[in-house]
């Protein structure tokens, strides 16, 4: 009967209700709980004597497993002052190729349901968590001994194939990424994902001379998803094959980062790679490492400068003859007229310092030509801190961080006055505009411990949702910005930053910021246009198991519950002045209630 109510909501409803005025928001990607398989997450291995071209033992072993306590718990101190903790509780299906005595090393884990199946030289195992959320919950440490590769070879030779499935997925589950982690990438109408974090782009260059080529690659056979540069010489992070499935499962645009190092021929391969295995449907904004600022940056930056050194130009103009470089080599294999179509040579820039930008414009245009004929925009971060840093008030550091970006909006002798940016990539007429590649929250940042606890705090205050809105659309959308990429989807709120929409991949709105994020982006259209009136009103609001729904002006005839996209996930026909709707099932988020021609807002906690 749902199905029934479904369909005929979108015929009787008029079709504007589910158009969306969208803002060009995107986020960057994080590998938290993004994969079933959690091995692609696991590198912490210790008493290996060797490992295969794969990246598994070729002996005995340890294996850190997981660790997910919160910041810094392994020092004896929490830096979160509510101690939140993710549950990691369950029962993970296992397997490895060979046979293993496999054992958890501490109480925080148990081993139970072990089997050798010798007709396909399998061992199975079940790794159960428990404990939280109890100290130190969340870190899972494994031996795995007496092993052999098959039953032929000799004790402590070794395992490969090791699959460690997150609770609720079989063994045999072909499934790569996690219901959990798509619905987190879903939580907002995203326009675009940036990868940049799951490829390791930050450290993982080799020194200069030496070259990234596209058989060293990492693939979907490796033993990791991470950087194994230790392990079998591989930097990189997630494989090009695993970055095009989710692309394609979530079919929004994706802006992915490329090491300097990589030669024509990996480039070339990519892009074949991306052209035949991508949907056509998806645009591929393209940056140039990431953040190209210094020549002192542990790995990228002495590349640069080195290569630069070597071409006899300066720092920021070898970063801009590398960028028109990937725009002609991808050229070459989508062909020139997708340049600034479906092909977004980004050109990066610093948000403290615009003239880096003038420096690469320039170089470009005396040297290959006008830039809109390569680059599609140029791109600094939106990060904001606050002028209050150091009160215990989270009101106040909240006020703080609003007088921050209003000075970033006025302020035009600003070291961060955004229409500097925005101004530059008119002027030279780049198609793209000026994009964002990262931006948020700055605070707290770097290790520091000054006023660490309440800097936190006010990263989870309702007025968060104020402040974003503030960045996004005052701040850079009514400036003239194009597409702003969040950093990042989420992440532990700790010293090192509270970068994260949220803290806790399993729970998209557990803060308050995905709210404002989505609001951000756009609601449906009639949705703004409608009153929200005093005398229909919702309760309880925020809700956890039901809302209540009354008008006191007239019979309630209809209900219809839309998500914060426009999509119809309810229609209930009624003849009463009070309704008590069920939510219990409801993904956490924001719902609109529409009765005739009135709306009113809720919150689904």
């Amino acid at each position: 009967m749902k199905i029934f109510y479904y369909l005929m909501a979108f015929v009787l409803l008029p079709q504007t209700f589910y158009s969306q005025n969208i803002f060009q928001l995107g986020v960057n990607l994080v590998e938290n709980g993004a994969f079933v398989n959690i091995i692609n997450d696991a590198t912490g291995y210790s008493l290996v004597k060797s490992f295969d071209n794969q990246g598994w033992p070729q002996s005995d072993f340890e294996l850190l497993l997981m660790d997910g306590r919160p910041a810094t718990e392994w020092t004896g101190t929490i830096d979160d002052p509510e101690k939140y903790r993710i549950n990691y509780s369950g029962r993970y299906k296992s397997s490895l190729k060979g046979w293993a005595n496999v054992a958890a090393k501490w109480a925080t884990a148990a081993i139970e349901n072990k089997s050798y199946d010798s007709a396909t030289n399998t061992t199975y195992f079940d790794v159960v968590i428990g404990g939280y959320p109890n100290a130190n919950h969340g870190m899972v440490f494994l031996t795995f001994t007496g092993t052999k590769r098959t039953l032929k070879d000799t004790v402590n030779s070794g395992i490969s194939n090791l699959k460690v499935n997150r609770p609720g997925y079989d063994i045999n589950s072909n499934k790569i990424f996690t219901d959990e982690y798509l619905n987190l990438c879903r939580a907002a109408n995203f326009a675009c994902y940036r990868f940049y974090g799951v490829q390791n782009i930050w450290d993982g260059e080799p020194t200069y001379p030496k070259k990234t080529t596209w058989d060293i690659r990492k693939t979907p056979a490796d033993g990791c998803q991470l950087s194994m540069v230790n392990i079998n010489g591989k930097s990189d992070g997630w494989c090009w094959e695993y970055i095009v499935e989710l692309a394609n499962i979530l079919k929004k645009d994706i802006w992915i980062n490329i090491h300097i190092s990589c030669d024509s021929v990996y480039v070339d391969n990519l892009a074949n790679f991306l052209r035949t295995k991508l949907n056509p449907s998806i645009n591929i904004y393209v940056e140039n490492s990431n953040e190209v600022w210094s020549p002192t940056q542990t790995t990228h930056g002495p590349y640069n400068k080195a290569e630069a050194d070597n071409f006899k130009i300066t720092f920021d103009q070898n970063y801009a003859r590398r960028c028109v470089e990937l725009s002609n080599w991808f050229g070459n294999v989508f062909g020139k007229n997708e340049i600034n179509k479906r092909i977004r040579v980004i050109l990066a820039s610093q948000e403290s310092y615009n003239g880096r930008s003038d420096n690469h414009l320039n170089y470009i245009k005396n040297t290959f030509g006008d830039p809109k004929t390569f680059i599609y925009a140029t791109s600094p971060a939106l990060y904001f801190g606050s002028t209050n840093d150091t009160s215990t008030d989270t009101t106040l550091i909240n006020n703080g961080m609003i007088d921050d970006i209003k000075a970033q909006i006025n302020d035009n002798k600003s070291a961060e006055y955004r229409l500097n940016h925005i101004n530059k990539a008119k002027n030279w007429g780049l198609i793209g505009g000026c994009t964002s590649y990262e931006g948020g929250p700055g605070i707290p940042a770097g290790g520091g411990m000054a006023n660490l606890g309440n800097q936190i705090l006010a990263n989870r205050t309702w007025k968060m949702n104020e402040i974003l809105k503030l960045s996004y659309i005052d701040g850079w959308k009514n400036l003239g910005g194009g597409l702003a990429i969040y950093f990042t989807l989420a992440s532990g709120y700790n010293r090192y930053g509270c970068w994260g929409i949220t803290d806790d991949y399993t729970k998209p709105d557990r803060n308050y910021k995905m709210q404002a994020i989505r609001e951000i982006i756009g609601q449906p259209s009639g949705v703004n246009e409608e009153k929200e009136l005093t005398d229909f009103p919702i309760y309880p609001n925020p809700a956890h198991e039901f809302v209540m729904i009354k008008d006191n002006e007239m019979m309630i005839k209809k209900v219809v519950i839309y998500n914060c996209f426009g999509e119809i996930v309810e229609y209930v026909n009624l003849n009463t002045n009070n309704y008590k709707l069920d939510v219990t099932n409801y993904v956490s988020g924001i719902y609109y209630v529409r009765t005739g021609n009135k709306i009113m807002r809720f919150v689904k906690l």
